[in-house]
C-alpha cells in the first residue's frame, strides 16, 4: 500500500501523506515522496502542490524515532540526508506549495511545512514545533535558514530553544502559519486553488526564484554537521531519552 497518495484536478496537485497513525517518516516514506516531487515539479500543467495529512491527527510526526533507533549510523545518515534533500526539494520548487497542517506537526514533520510557500494549519486543538532540543537533539543548518527567512532571528531563537509545542495562536504571532482553517471547510483551500490556478507558471517560477535564499549553499548540510547530528543521537543521554518515545499503533 502506497505511504503517499496524490491526485491533480486541473493545475492542482494535492498530496496526502498516508503512512498510518501519524505519518512518521521512514526511508521509504521519504523515497516515496522524493520520487513523487520529482515528476510533478516536470509537469508543465501545474502551478500548485498542496501537502496534507489526511485523517490522521498528524500532519506528520516526524522522524519515525522507534524505528531509527534500531538502525546502525550509516543506514541512519542515509536517512537524515534523505529528509534534508527532500525538504530542499520543496523549498526550491518552482511551483506554488502549501502545506495544509491538519494536525500536529513536529519535528521532520514541521521541517516539511517549513519549506512549502505557505503554511494553514487546522484551527483546533493542533499544535506545531522544531521540539529536536526537548528530546536532546540539534537540528540541520538548512531548516534553521529557512526557518530565519520565515520568521526572523529572535523568533528562531525562541522557537529551537524553547522547543516547544506551539498552539495557533502562538504559531500566528511568530508568523510561522499564514493562516487558519476550519475543519471541512473545502471552500478555504477551493479559494486559494482558484487563485493561483490563473497565475503564469512562468511567472511563478521566475518570482520564486528571486525570492528564495540568494546563498543556496546555505542549504547544503555539511557532512560534518550531519556526524555532529549523529555524535547526539547515538550518545548515551540522548538515546534513553529516545528510548521513551511511543508512538501507539
Amino acid at each position: 500500500m502506497s505511504l503517499i497518495t496524490h491526485n491533480i484536478i486541473g493545475s492542482c496537485a494535492k498530496i496526502c501523506f498516508n503512512r498510518n497513525p501519524v505519518n512518521a517518516l521512514n526511508l521509504e516514506f521519504l523515497n516515496e515522496l522524493n520520487y513523487l516531487l520529482s515528476s510533478l515539479e516536470n509537469n508543465p500543467n501545474l502551478n500548485l502542490i498542496i501537502f496534507s495529512g489526511g485523517k490522521s491527527k498528524f500532519f506528520s510526526f516526524g522522524l519515525d524515532i522507534p524505528e531509527l533507533l534500531d538502525l546502525e549510523r550509516a543506514s541512519l545518515k542515509k536517512i537524515l540526508v534523505l529528509l534534508t534533500d527532500t525538504c530542499k526539494k520543496i523549498y526550491l520548487c518552482p511551483k506554488i506549495t502549501i502545506s495544509k497542517i491538519n494536525g500536529h506537526a513536529t519535528g521532520g514533520g514541521c521541517m516539511l511545512a517549513l519549506s512549502t510557500d505557505f503554511r494553514y494549519m487546522i484551527n483546533n486543538r493542533s499544535k506545531i514545533a522544531l521540539n529536536e532540543i526537548k528530546i536532546g537533539l540539534s537540528l540541520f543548518s538548512s531548516t534553521i535558514e529557512i526557518l530565519k527567512t520565515i520568521v526572523g532571528v529572535k523568533n528562531s531563537k525562541e522557537i529551537l530553544l524553547g522547543g516547544n509545542l506551539l498552539n495557533t495562536t502562538k504559531a500566528l504571532e511568530y508568523g510561522l502559519i499564514n493562516g487558519l482553517y476550519e475543519e471541512n471547510d473545502d471552500s478555504y483551500f477551493d479559494a486559494i486553488i482558484e487563485e493561483y490556478s490563473s497565475k503564469s507558471s512562468i511567472a511563478i517560477k521566475d518570482l520564486k526564484s528571486s525570492l528564495r535564499i540568494s546563498d543556496l549553499s546555505l542549504l547544503d548540510d555539511h557532512d560534518s554537521k550531519l556526524e555532529f547530528f549523529l555524535d547526539i543521537f547515538y550518545s548515551p543521554e540522548t538515546q534513553e531519552k529516545l528510548k521513551k518515545i511511543v508512538i501507539k499503533k
